[in-house]
């Protein structure tokens, strides 16, 4: 071959490569364009905003910030912006108990009584695992805050508070049931078996090894936090403060930046701290004693989004969003931060997921109009229970199916998606999956599920209201209410709850309220049948019991 036919082939080789390379450009810059104008959609620069960072291959590929951390100083958000990660910071406290299992200090398997006998009278076993993974049984701490009429807590109140329980909501492992205690009780176990503060042994053993300089867990909401963007609520045109009520750590807690945050996510594909394993004992599905599978490990999610294997976790306090979504096959992941509340911040994660592997995205091939005017509802109808108190009627007429809280007349139609799931028209990023018996509520990433009920009203005529009036208190808590009839209605009240619960009729004996947190009370008689007493369950709480007072 001649010199000069070398050097044509050279240069037809080298205008190729600089062709395709500049393709490549073209196309990521139109990539990006497209999430640009995405982020844009949900956030304002006038307004609390939103941060996103996207990670290819252990780098930062993308990253756009946009919005106000602080309305009254019109102080933008930036790099350097420190954010509440809320239960995103579930998976530290994962990371480092694992740390420490490694070192031989603890085990996932062992009892917590071993670490805290204070939990002593606990009527059965529940382990670190189950902590992690949300089938202790144990109730949750918001609940009970609630319950007391307390606004605001530390750590150690709110610490303080959960040893005192004495019994569990369901025997540990038989249900799935989201909550902050197994976390913010396994920070204290790593606290008492490190034999140094939870907040120093994340600083010395993550933190400080991945260089996230600017990250920090907080246990009191009265701490400052240097550049902190400030959670806000919309009321009506105005923006009002709505700052974190319980300052606990371990289930929450974390403040960091989205360089930080992206960091964390780096390692997550190519660890410089822990080891591969350690993600893979986090993403293991968990097994209840039913065999049921859940799609939740030990502080991971996982799922298969449109064809595409996920692993992810969110966060959300008061108006504090994060959200961090790995897609381990294509080695990426999205980091997401917000001050904005609401569902936003999922519109902006997904989108921006099928945007980003739209040659693997797998459309769902759905005919909804078609399912909707030959489909018989009736098997469907009836009465279900989320919590205990919290009930909704599901209504069949004329081949269309109709949502409705118990206790109202407004009937509001369910779009149907696909056979058995319908779209909750009210709540973002929402649906119900109907099966025999039941339907699982799904908002957001969890699954609520609904068991279908049969309630018989007690007739006005037999319900002697009076006779429920007297004072209850609650030992183990030391939880007072007067329950107090009023206008015909019988009422909770306690005297740091600025309102009364209204107790309406559930059976003769029972009632239910529009309150998570005291959703229904069942009352205990003697075998004198007098009252002595009633039995309370709600969202996260169960036959939690208050003895009358004489």
């Amino acid at each position: 071959m001649s010199y000069s036919l070398k050097m044509t082939r050279v240069l037809l080789l080298f205008l190729l490569s600089q062709s395709l390379f500049s393709q490549n450009e073209i196309l990521k810059k139109e990539t990006y364009r497209k999430i640009d104008s995405l982020f844009m959609v949900y956030n304002h620069h006038d307004k609390p905003g939103a941060t996103l960072s996207i990670i290819k291959n252990e780098e930062t590929i993308y990253k756009n910030h946009i919005g106000l951390a602080n309305i009254e100083n019109s102080q933008p958000i930036t790099d350097t912006t420190v954010f509440n990660i809320a239960s995103v910071s579930k998976q530290f406290t994962t990371f480092l108990a694992l740390l420490l299992e490694q070192e031989g200090k603890l085990s996932f398997d062992d009892d917590i009584r071993q670490y805290l006998p204070e939990l002593k009278e606990l009527p059965a076993t529940i382990t670190i695992k189950q902590l992690t993974n949300h089938t202790h049984g144990l109730p949750n701490p918001d609940e009970l805050a609630q319950l007391k009429g307390v606004k605001t807590m530390t750590h150690k109140e709110v610490l303080a508070m959960l040893l005192q329980v004495k019994q569990t909501n369901y025997l540990p492992g038989e249900k799935f049931e989201y909550n902050n205690t197994g976390y913010i009780l396994l920070s204290e176990i790593i606290e008492r078996v490190g034999q140094k503060p939870f907040k120093k042994q994340l600083k010395e053993k993550i933190f400080t090894p991945l260089k996230m300089k600017h990250t920090q867990a907080i246990d009191n909401n009265n701490i400052v936090i240097s550049k902190k963007a400030y959670s806000y609520r919309l009321r009506d045109t105005m923006y009002v403060n709505y700052p974190v009520k319980l300052s606990t750590i371990g289930s929450s807690g974390i403040y960091t930046t989205i360089n930080d945050l992206s960091l964390w996510a780096k390692n997550y594909h190519s660890q410089k701290v822990g080891k591969l394993e350690f993600y893979k004992k986090m993403e293991t599905a968990t097994f209840l004693t039913s065999r049921k599978k859940v799609k939740y490990g030990l502080g991971l999610y996982f799922d298969n989004y449109k064809g595409i294997d996920i692993v992810f976790h969110g966060g959300g306090t008061e108006s504090y969003r994060s959200y961090i979504l790995h897609v381990p096959k294509h080695h990426l992941s999205l980091v997401y931060l917000s001050n904005t509340g609401g569902f936003s911040g999922l519109d902006i994660i997904y989108k921006s997921l099928e945007i980003l592997l739209k040659e693997s995205i797998q459309q769902q091939k759905t005919h909804p109009a078609s399912l909707s005017g030959n489909t018989d509802f009736k098997n469907l109808e009836g009465t279900y229970e989320m919590f205990p108190g919290m009930y909704y009627n599901i209504i069949a007429e004329k081949n269309k199916l109709y949502f409705q809280t118990f206790g109202s007349n407004e009937k509001i139609l369910l779009p149907i998606l696909e056979k058995n799931v319908f779209k909750v028209p009210f709540i973002p990023h929402s649906k119900f999956t109907f099966y025999k018996n039941r339907f699982d509520f799904r908002i957001a990433d969890f699954d609520y599920p609904c068991k279908k009920t049969v309630i018989q009203l007690p007739k006005s005529k037999d319900l002697e209201l009076e006779k429920f009036i007297g004072t209850y208190k609650n030992i183990e808590h030391n939880i007072t209410y007067d329950l107090v009839v009023k206008e015909n209605k019988l009422m909770a009240i306690h005297n740091s709850i600025d309102y009364n619960i209204t107790l309406q009729p559930l059976a003769k004996n029972s009632f239910y309220s529009n309150e998570p947190f005291f959703g229904k009370i069942d009352f205990i008689f003697n075998a004198n049948k007098k009252i002595i007493g009633y039995k309370l369950s709600g969202q996260n709480l169960n036959n939690i019991v208050f003895k009358k007072i004489i």
